[in-house]
């Protein structure tokens, strides 16, 4: 019985994730479009600022989802209000170094809470099998940016419009997903913030992994270079996020049965073939070819085509190792999520390195993050390397 429910869940939340990526994707792809090379390149360095700091809420929602109850919400509400607080103190800073505007970066500190708030609730709703409310959540998340973005194009500058749009999304998302009244006294939140800091810094990683040579081309390319080496990294991206609706579906299920002392490896057999199959037809389509799916992307003003068979391998080898590492943090204690974490710093450590050495052209950049995602599909052994992995957190 649990069984047929954690797979209709896990339909559920995949279609989910897969909706809401393919309008994030339409709407990305058709910045392309209304944009001139820098406008699209400053809205990918703010996306890629928007996920990098969006590491914090994914880590409260895989904490929130491996708890025995409750929502995280003041300890969501707390971190959200420091990490906000320390990017408007930045913004100054960040900004220059990133091509991003100070006044997005500073709109952005103001939204974090909510980020993070955003993440923890999804996490509740994914442990109490409320696929729906998660689902919609996502879709109303990138449904409402998609919709506002159109008007407000008419009266804000450029990429003003989406960076508005996109903050407004994840506003509007919260009362979706928002958690039931507790029917029970809640656990205290200490047992399950033994993870937090770990889930933090995997959820980092694997961002700046995703989307930090986006942010390096910005600080190392010419606009037009950069923005051209933005449209091919966002375009592959669509490999990793056909592989991410595994991860966020398998997610919660392997963490049950761990807890349960059930047994769970055949959930991450089932996930890496379906990552294999959803995310490699796409790669695969990149790959041979580049020159159609870049011209039905963005049309004839973006040559990305060069580069699109760096980037859509890169996405794949990450979606794949994402998988296998995410079972690991579901199902593991302390000490697996701190090796996950280790594998994910060693695979960035390697981009930024690559990245420093290399010639500074869009080709090399991607080569570095290549470079960097076969390290982690090497660093990731050690992760897995145990059959067993030893929950500490209380049962969910």
């Amino acid at each position: 019985m649990r069984s047929r429910a954690e797979s209709i869940q896990g339909a559920l939340s995949l279609l989910a994730v897969l909706g809401s990526s393919a309008l994030n994707y339409a709407f990305t792809l058709l910045l392309g479009r209304w944009l001139d090379l820098p406008g699209y390149a400053a809205f990918a360095a703010f996306t890629s600022l928007f996920m990098l700091t969006a590491a914090l809420p994914i880590a409260f929602q895989q904490a929130t989802a491996r708890r025995a109850d409750g929502a995280n919400t003041r300890a969501a509400l707390r971190a959200g209000t420091l990490s906000g607080g320390l990017l408007l103190l930045l913004a100054p800073l960040i900004g220059p170094r990133t091509g991003v505007p100070v006044a997005w970066v500073a709109a952005f500190a103001l939204t974090v809470p909510a980020l993070v708030l955003l993440g923890a609730w999804r996490g509740a709703a994914q442990r109490e099998g409320r696929a729906a409310a998660f689902g919609w959540s996502l879709l109303v998340e990138h449904g409402a940016k998609v919709a506002l973005t159109l008007p407000l194009l008419s009266a804000l500058p450029g990429p003003a419009a989406p960076v508005t749009a996109t903050l407004a999304g994840l506003l509007l998302a919260l009362p979706v997903v928002r958690p039931r009244p507790a029917g029970r006294p809640v656990t205290p939140d200490r047992p399950a913030s033994e993870g937090k800091v770990a889930l933090t810094v995997v959820a980092a990683a694997q961002s700046a992994l995703l989307y930090g040579d986006v942010l390096l081309a910005g600080a190392l390319l010419p606009p037009d270079a950069a923005g051209t080496y933005a449209a091919a990294a966002t375009l592959a991206r669509v490999v990793f996020f056909a592989g991410w609706a595994v991860q966020v579906a398998a997610f919660p299920a392997v963490a049950r049965r761990a807890a349960a002392g059930e047994p769970h490896t055949p959930l991450l057999g089932g996930a890496l073939l379906a990552t294999l199959l959803v995310a490699g037809l796409p790669a695969l389509l990149l790959a041979l070819a580049p020159d159609w799916s870049a011209r039905l992307a963005f049309g004839g003003g973006v040559d990305a085509a060069p580069l699109l068979p760096l980037t859509a391998a890169g996405a794949l080898l990450l979606a794949l190792a994402a998988t296998a590492l995410n079972h690991a943090l579901a199902a593991g204690g302390a000490g697996a999520l701190w090796r996950v974490a280790g594998a994910y710093l060693t695979a960035t450590a390697v981009t930024a390195a690559c990245a420093a050495l290399l010639v500074p052209d869009a080709r090399t950049l991607a080569l570095a993050a290549l470079a960097g995602k076969l390290t982690l599909i090497l660093t990731a052994a050690p992760a897995l390397l145990s059959r067993r992995f030893p929950h500490v957190l209380p049962r969910l």
